[in-house]
């Protein structure tokens, strides 16, 4: 379950990063789950199919991306196309 330890992170990195969501996610070998969530509504979790975070975790550093509409790993993702509309995303494992 969500934990307000984790939802203070998810409000600090929003505020810091002038963002409009932050998402702390948990990932398994089918989804992600969402341990906190501000700024995406009452979304719980995701396939891992559609998940921007199963890309981060393959390498070790960050993974940034400035324009997801543009690249190719995700311009025609879900959550890029319809809502969130996710634009920017960066997430390390």
């Amino acid at each position: 379950p969500r934990e307000e330890r984790f939802d203070r992170l998810t409000r600090l990195a929003r505020r810091l990063f002038d963002v409009p969501m932050a998402v702390v996610t948990m990932i398994d070998v089918n989804r992600q789950w969402f341990k906190s969530c501000v700024g995406m509504g009452d979304a719980s979790e995701t396939s891992r199919d559609i998940s921007f975070c199963a890309h981060a975790i393959l390498h070790e550093g960050m993974t940034i991306v400035p324009d997801a509409r543009l690249d190719e790993r995700f311009a025609e993702n879900p959550q890029v196309t319809g809502e969130p509309f996710i634009r920017f995303y960066a997430g390390c494992p």
